[in-house]
């Protein structure tokens, strides 16, 4: 294996090796931290790898993961014990052939198109246990396997297409999984499979069974057909192979037609489904199913394609009447945070809503009634497990940007916080209640998996019991600076918002700072490692500081965990009270003294190049710079799922045209720089082709930075993709914002 080496890290390896041989006085510095781009977004990582794909063995005494303990993309299974007395440490289980990724690939194209394959070879994608608690299912490269940890892999499938969603019934005798849109079954004898049966004949272009779940005795299943042939198809054209091409993809605008689905059961002897009368829109959402402890209902939690129109209801599995526990409807409505789950005795049904203040916890009994609050106050609640022993929830009691575990009684009561770190902590409870298996990371600690005794009386340090290190030996040498989470007022409407303000290091208070506010979009004030950490901004922002950048990002209107009050502030207003809440925080950071306001940038991607672009045009003299990656500039192109908050453009035309920037171009005054893939599908490049043109007849300074082969996603693929993308926005706000490299401290 010769991954792309850093050369501090050999060099830490190589004084490691000759230490003993160089006396005291002439043992040579470590090489300092090496705070670039370059090395952030290089193999090995200078974070690790995140564990993933937690998995509680029935008896909740082992758990297994994936991971990969040499800070490398691909992934292998590993397990730790959870037993009384049992150390917690990871097991390797697996150790499956991968590729060589060069640290210096041959510089023809055919040899650097295999190094990026192979950096994107992430091995294992997931992993279950067999019923019987000694073996594990994994998927790898499409295929089934089977595992006993001390033992080799055994191959369960040989096929073309892949086998997704595998999941053994009660006994463990039989697998059920979805191949080539259809749902399979075959019979497990010892380690292997015998001849699958398909169960549905349902597969054709654009129709498929989405998902799938037994039914609790094992002779039936429901299953979720998904139609997207009413999808209108879009024509994305492809460079990079010696010829042109064009491929057609199904992507609706809103206001068009979206997928279809429906709900049905089938017999596990297979057949024709049983179609459940769900209601008579095929576009509605499901957002949950699954059926009673005793197999004899189905729960279903649906709501319109708005998500104005929630109905929670039970269905008779027998008769396939159904029973309405309860029904929100409400025109104001912008988001779905929605889970619901059947009470361990089947006799009510716990859900998430946020009727009252924010997201919370609520029960109604499974017969019909009024649903009753389990938990309330003002915080919210980002999601719940129902176990024999409890609820175990997550919430953000106390202060806005932590993410915490809390136990609650099955019929309500005080909230025992079973969390201690600050941070975010992210739960997968074991089967019997009694442990959780937490991904943690905060503002400077990277994602690592630890271990939680939900049964712990006197919650300490000591019920968070690390399994996994997964930085690099160099990292401890980094200087993380943790941020100021702040509160300020709206400039337009009095709401109270939230921010995260990173200085630099060296930062003094007697002058002023240039200052990038982003990445900007929903839900950026996190305690956890990189804020917004669905993307990899933790070196970019890290680069920054070490520039002489203040780094600010705020949660805009539409945010979670802040009431139901401010989310739905953002109704019918994209580009308009978020990008007022923008200019809000840039008003705080000049009144507090921070800000230098004739240095200011802004950035973001998708929805954040929408704020971003929206922010120049509309708010000249205060943005010198800013930086709009893969932006939804045109919201009549958008996705479907913006209708929750826009509607459809049909009944509201001036709100779409008002919520997209590309109609309030020529207000651009500072500089904007462009930053798209050309295979997006999510937000058309087509897009930012059109305002380029635009906005170069008007004579404005833009430029356009086109990546050929990213999607929407354009720094979570390949690195050298990563790194490319964010030198030309460093460089770009470099040259407009001239930073001042500040001292050491």
């Amino acid at each position: 294996m010769t991954p792309r080496v850093i050369a501090g890290g050999a060099l830490a390896v190589a004084l490691l090796l000759v230490g003993a041989a160089v006396p005291m006085h002439a043992q040579p510095q470590a090489a300092a931290p090496d705070y670039s781009i370059d090395r952030f977004y290089s193999l090995p990582s200078l974070i690790g790898t995140e564990p993933r794909g937690m998995a509680w063995s029935p008896d909740g005494q082992a758990l297994a993961f994936l991971w990969n303990d040499e800070a490398l993309p691909f992934l292998d299974v590993f397990i730790t014990r959870v037993g009384p007395g049992a150390p917690l440490r990871p097991e390797r289980v697996t150790r499956l052939p991968r590729p060589d990724i060069p640290a210096t690939p041959e510089p023809s194209w055919d040899a650097q198109r295999a190094a990026i394959a192979a950096e994107l070879d992430e091995g294992v994608s997931n992993v279950t246990w067999h019923p019987d608690g000694r073996r594990l299912l994994f998927s790898f490269r499409g295929d089934l396997w089977l595992v006993s940890p001390g033992s080799e892999p055994v191959r369960l499938t040989t096929t073309p297409g892949a086998e997704q969603r595998a999941t053994f019934d009660a006994s463990g005798s039989r697998l059920a999984f979805l191949r080539g849109g259809d749902l399979w079954v075959a019979a497990l004898r010892e380690s292997a499979l015998e001849a699958p049966q398909r169960l549905t004949m349902l597969a054709r272009d654009g129709v498929g069974v989405e998902s799938f779940t037994w039914s609790s005795d094992g002779r039936s299943f429901a299953v979720v057909e998904t139609d997207r042939t009413p999808i209108a198809t879009r024509r994305i054209p492809d460079y990079l192979p010696d010829e042109a091409t064009i491929t057609e993809v199904r992507r609706a605008y809103p206001g068009e037609p979206s997928e279809h689905r429906r709900l049905g059961l089938v017999a596990d002897t297979g057949g024709t489904p049983r179609w459940l009368d769900l209601g008579t829109e095929p576009s509605d959402v499901l957002f949950t199913y699954a059926f009673s402890p005793n197999g004899r209902a189905l729960l279903v939690d649906k709501s319109d394609v708005f998500v104005k129109d929630r109905r929670l209801m039970v269905i008779d599995v027998a008769t396939g009447a159904s029973r309405l526990l309860t029904r929100e409807q409400e025109p104001d409505n912008v988001s779905a945070e929605w889970r619901a789950a059947w009470a361990p005795d089947g006799r009510s049904v716990y859900f998430t809503s946020d009727r009252a203040h924010d997201y919370h916890v609520w029960q109604v009994d499974a017969a019909g009634g009024t649903p009753r609050a389990i938990t309330s106050g003002p915080w919210a609640v980002f999601g719940f497990s129902v176990t024999p022993r409890g609820l175990v929830v997550v919430a953000n009691e106390g202060r806005a940007e932590e993410r915490h575990v809390y136990r609650v009684p099955l019929r309500g009561g005080a909230a025992t916080r079973v969390s201690v770190r600050p941070g975010t902590h992210t739960p997968v409870v074991s089967p019997d209640g009694r442990s959780a298996a937490v991904l943690f990371s905060s503002d400077t600690v990277p994602p690592d998996l630890f271990v939680t005794d939900l049964t712990a009386s006197r919650p300490a340090m000591a019920t968070e019991q690390r399994v996994t290190t997964s930085p690099r030996a160099e990292f401890a040498a980094y200087r993380w600076p943790a941020p100021r989470y702040v509160t300020f007022t709206s400039r337009a409407d009095g709401a109270t918002l939230h921010g995260r303000l990173l200085l630099p290091p060296g930062y003094t208070p007697d002058r002023r700072w240039p200052v990038v506010v982003g990445s900007i979009y929903s839900n950026t004030v996190r305690n956890q490692w990189g804020g917004r950490n669905s993307h990899p901004l933790w070196g970019f922002d890290r680069v920054l500081l070490e520039k002489g950048y203040v780094v600010f990002a705020l949660d805009v209107a539409g945010s979670s965990g802040h009431g139901t009050a401010f989310r739905r502030r953002i109704r019918l207003d994209y580009g308009g009270i978020d990008v007022e809440d923008i200019h809000s925080g840039v008003e705080w950071l000049v009144a507090e003294g921070i800000a230098d306001a004739s240095r200011v940038g802004i950035w973001g991607s998708s929805y954040g190049g929408l704020l971003t672009s929206m922010s120049l045009f509309t708010k000249p003299g205060v943005y010198r710079a800013g930086i709009a990656a893969a932006p939804a500039t045109n919201v009549l192109h958008a996705l479907t799922g913006e209708q929750r908050v826009m509607d459809r453009p049909q009944e509201r035309p001036r709100e779409y045209a008002s919520a997209s920037s590309s109609t309030k171009a020529a207000g651009l005054q500072g500089s904007l720089m462009l930053l798209h893939g050309m295979r997006d599908v999510v937000v058309l490049y087509r897009d930012s082709v059109w305002l380029l043109q635009y906005l170069m007849q008007l004579g404005r300074d833009v430029e356009l930075v086109t990546l050929p082969d990213a999607p929407h996603g354009w720094d979570l693929g390949p690195r050298y993709q990563t790194r490319y993308a964010f030198d030309r926005m460093l460089e770009y706000f470099d040259r407009h914002l001239t930073p001042e490299r500040p001292s050491s401290p």
